[in-house]
């Protein structure tokens, strides 16, 4: 197609034909920090002054300038029944419209790429000229092999992604997507025509639909005929959960990179098939705010991202500026948020030469709410993100020629900078359990990263298991540096998110660097997503006397073990746990002589005696519990070459769980939604969520598991808490974690020497150093005199805020059980340190002396946590309180530390009583 130089009047009829223009320059102002914004033009003193409230609209009133629209394009209040911002947006609504849009627009087209853990479809559609899509699929290919090959086509229509609402209670993006998707489908203006000839847009009118139907049924619900703008009214304090998040209660504004979710793979599978240049992320924030767009502060940008990422982010910036001075409309950039963690909407982006933006708007959180700027109305929040989504279009026209070249040049430097350097790429594998790594490999190609299965052969460090090999060399090398690389300090070390996330740490396998030429030892073509993983299988018996099997055995490291546990369990198969190692006759071998294998403490043994199912039954259920990917073992004997014996009291019976999680008003929805997801999707167990409100609601006699996230330990009353203290001692299992796992065992009845002060409780001591008084009685602080306006930067410094730790375990104890090295990384967020107890033996998990892995964590913070527990489980009567100070299953992807949620639920009851002893090795009194 020809070339098209936009200029700033090629947009007039998009948006700003009635705007006055400062200048000749075909480009905006660069935004560099709030005093070289460009300043609005004079107030006219005739004009009422600019406020935060317009009424609901029929859709032209929400757009900045007026527009000459079709007729026949459908506008959406004809098919909402009411103006646009007149009552918030359900997801069914939002979905119609866009069926009729591309039904009656030859402009646009639309396809569901997903959907929802709620059956929700997620749409993206594509808004561009006719004639553009006659050709739309050649289009999208060619434009990704040009620019993977480092290709700058200008002939090729430029992309740009507009994303709405990935959290569903900042819905005045959804309501903008409405707006500006018939805007673009039905004006008339020559500008708008042409703009469509150069550009496909992209819109994503809704990336969390199911928490966006969650908070329009709450605002709806307490909206009367009368506004009420009081921030007192229910209107304006959602209940819990709110809509921010999805069905399990998870941030998916945090899942671009961990793609944990239904919503997060299908929209990224869409995203690297267009590779945009443009990539916008519709936000609100809290009420008393303005407005924001990114740069975020430019210090807090990650260091693999280029600078002419910022440089272009500010170029665009100056677009929004102008659009919004015009409207009157407060903003502010470069003040707070950042580009850090590349799991985010507009920090992943950055990662694939794209531009990504975020934008804030501050939240009505209903229809009409006060605020100290005076009443902020929903319908003027839409319209400000209706606006700057035209202004990034009419940026995206402009600096056309330079976001096309930078892509081009993004991927087409990196593959030669992967090439350059002594590191070679990344390897690994997980010999005790193959599906974690393969996992990983996965999620590794659904990011257009090559993964190749390692060539035949020994590997150092990884035995004969198969390997994965990641090469630099390749289009996606900024990508696998930020996934693989380990960092402690960075020029900035404040976060507003995580501060580490390296997958094969996340994901528990063994993984190393390789040096020059390794990486060119791989086999085969790259992988590519799988979408499933193998089954397991159940071994045939290679014995051919005819002898049956006595029984089963399967290994507790393998990552779909709990499920086929709990497989058992449901079919009504008593399975028992050895706890001890022993080694058993498995068959025959081709000599003739007796096949055996070794087996680890934490094997989960099926006896053929002892069952209440028929052979028939048996098998059957032994097949279900394979397709969760383990491997079943038959063994032939009860009597063993070495270690228990299959009737050993070693080799006891475990209870099926039936556990319960507190929830509620001040429990952690995070957590609480973690602790759902994987008891649901990767144990395959019921959990029942009981509200504390209603605790005494609970058949605590029937539950055998309670867990009790951040917050929810001081949600419970004095009733509450002595009977869970009560059940504990006559059988119950309460699991504490994170901000209640000292609480779980106060509320048990463990008493502990220490109080639980992170200052004194575990790790090193404090250095006298830091009593140390001067003479004027003021404690000295190496950082000299300190600044007010320094507070929140240093406060955030004193925080761990998403760092990887390493702990140490005793694979001996039954929580440690299906761990296959004695160290671990865990993912830890908060500062606060568990508190010894009084017998060691009771504390299997502890922080290693040098703990921190990755990330940023303050010296003393480190110094605090080393050595100090990261569980702790205490026998109470008959029953057991266990304390996990970190987030076992963070964000759904820690697949390396979720064993220990399982053990907690599956194995606990294998806990047995110690107490401390003293130094002749009995046990004191």
């Amino acid at each position: 197609m020809q070339t098209l130089t936009l200029s700033r009047p090629f947009f007039l009829g998009l948006l700003f034909a009635c705007l006055p223009l400062a200048g000749e320059s075909a480009a905006a102002p660069q935004v560099d920090g709030a005093a070289s914004q460009t300043a609005p033009a004079e107030a006219d003193p005739s004009e009422p002054v600019p406020s935060q409230t317009v009424p609901p609209s029929d859709g032209f009133s929400l757009l900045p300038v007026p527009a000459d629209h079709d007729p026949q394009i459908p506008r959406p209040e004809q098919t909402l029944g009411y103006p646009v911002g007149e009552w918030h947006l359900r997801h069914d609504q939002l979905v119609r419209y866009m069926e009729e849009l591309a039904e009656a627009s030859p402009r646009v087209s639309l396809e569901v790429y997903g959907h929802t853990h709620e059956q929700r479809p997620l749409l993206l559609l594509a808004i561009t000229s006719e004639a553009n899509h006659e050709n739309l699929e050649s289009i999208r290919t060619e434009r990704r092999a040009a620019i993977l090959g480092g290709e700058a086509r200008l002939d090729l229509p430029s992309v740009v992604w507009m994303g709405y609402s990935v959290h569903g209670n900042e819905s005045s993006g959804a309501s903008a997507a409405l707006v500006v998707a018939h805007h673009l489908a039905a004006a008339r203006d020559e500008s708008v025509v042409e703009m469509l000839e150069d550009h496909v847009v992209l819109i994503d009118p809704c990336l969390n639909p199911d928490g966006l139907d969650r908070f329009a049924g709450w605002a709806n619900r307490h909206r009367g005929r009368h506004l009420v703008s009081d921030s007192a009214h229910r209107e304006h304090r959602e209940g819990w959960p709110n809509g921010r998040t999805n069905h399990y209660w998870f941030d998916l504004n945090r899942d671009w990179l961990l793609l944990t979710h239904p919503e997060s793979r299908g929209r990224l599978e869409r995203f690297h098939a267009w590779m945009p240049n443009v990539v916008t992320d519709y936000h609100e924030m809290g009420t008393n705010a303005t407005y924001f767009f990114q740069p975020g502060i430019p210090s807090r940008q990650n260091p693999i991202t280029p600078e002419k990422n910022l440089d272009l982010t500010r170029q665009v910036a100056g677009y929004h500026a102008r659009s919004l001075d015009e409207l009157g409309s407060l903003y502010y950039t470069e003040e707070s948020f950042d580009d850090f963690y590349y799991g985010k909407g507009s920090t992943y982006p950055d990662l694939q030469g794209a531009v990504g933006i975020l934008f804030e708007q501050a939240s009505s959180r209903g229809h009409l709410q006060e605020s100290v700027n005076g009443d902020l109305s929903f319908p003027f929040t839409i319209r400000n993100q209706v606006t700057t989504s035209l202004s990034t279009l009419w940026a995206a026209g402009e600096l056309r020629e330079a976001l096309v070249e930078y892509q081009a040049d993004f991927f087409g430097s990196a593959k030669t900078e992967g090439s350059a350097g002594d590191l070679d790429g990344y390897a690994f594998a997980a010999p005790s359990d193959p599906e974690r790594a393969l996992r990983l490999a996965d999620l590794l190609a659904r990011h257009g990263i090559e993964v190749f299965r390692g060539a035949d052969g020994e590997w150092e460090g990884f035995g004969d298991s198969e390997v994965f090999v990641v090469s630099l060399a390749q289009a996606q090398q900024r990508l696998v540096r930020a996934v693989f690389e380990l960092r402690t300090d960075w020029e900035d070390n404040t976060f507003y998110d995580v501060s580490s996330w390296c997958l094969p740490l996340s994901f528990g396998v063994a993984w190393r660097e390789l040096e020059s030429g390794e990486a060119s030892r791989v086999q085969g073509e790259a992988l590519v997503p799988l979408g499933s993983f193998p089954a397991g299988e159940i071994l045939a018996a290679a014995d051919e006397s005819g002898r049956n099997s006595v029984g089963w055995a399967f290994s507790w490291q393998h990552a779909g073990a709990p499920a086929a546990l709990a497989e058992l369990q449901r079919s009504g198969v008593r399975v028992r746990l050895g706890t001890r190692a022993f080694e058993a006759v498995i068959g025959a071998s081709s000599e003739g002589d007796d096949e055996t294998r070794a087996f680890d403490p934490g094997t989960l043994v099926v006896t053929r005696g002892f069952q209440d199912l028929s052979a028939e039954e048996l098998s059957v259920a032994l097949g279900r519990a394979a397709e969760h990917g383990v491997e079943i073992v038959p063994l032939q004997s009860g009597l063993t070459p070495g270690g228990i014996d299959l009737g050993s009291p070693n080799l006891g019976p475990l209870e099926a769980p039936r556990p319960a999680l507190l929830v509620g008003s001040g429990c952690s929805a995070y957590e609480a939604g973690e602790i759902w997801h994987a008891l649901d999707l990767r144990f395959g167990v019921p959990l029942v969520m009981v509200d504390h409100r209603d605790f005494g609601a609970l058949d605590l006699p029937r539950t055998t598991h309670l867990f009790l996230v951040s917050g929810a330990a001081s949600r419970l009353d004095e009733s509450d808490r002595a009977a869970l203290r009560r059940w504990v001692r006559d059988g119950g299992i309460l699991v504490g974690l994170r901000g209640s796992a000292a609480a779980a065992l106060e509320i048990a009845g463990v008493s502990d020497p220490e109080p639980e002060d992170e200052s004194k409780a575990g790790g090193k001591a404090d250095s006298e150093d830091d009593d140390e008084m001067e003479e004027d009685g003021e404690a000295e602080d190496e950082r000299g005199p300190l600044a007010y306006g320094d507070y929140r930067e240093l406060a955030a410094r004193e925080s761990i805020a998403g760092t990887i730790f390493r702990v140490r375990l005793d694979r001996t104890h039954p929580l440690c059980f299906g761990f296959p090295r004695d160290e671990l990384a865990v993912f830890r967020n908060s500062t606060t340190v568990l508190p010894e107890g009084e017998d060691p033996f009771a504390a299997p998990v502890r922080y290693t002396d040098e703990p921190l892995v990755s990330g940023f964590a303050a010296r003393d913070r480190v110094d605090r946590i080393a050595g100090s527990p990261a569980l702790r489980a205490e026998r109470v009567g008959a029953g057991l309180a266990v304390a996990l100070i970190d987030d076992p299953v963070f964000r759904g992807v820690w697949y390396g530390t979720e064993k220990f949620l399982a053990n907690a639920l599956f194995l606990a009851g294998a806990v047995e009583r110690t107490a401390p002893l003293q130094t002749d090795g009995r046990a004191a009194e």
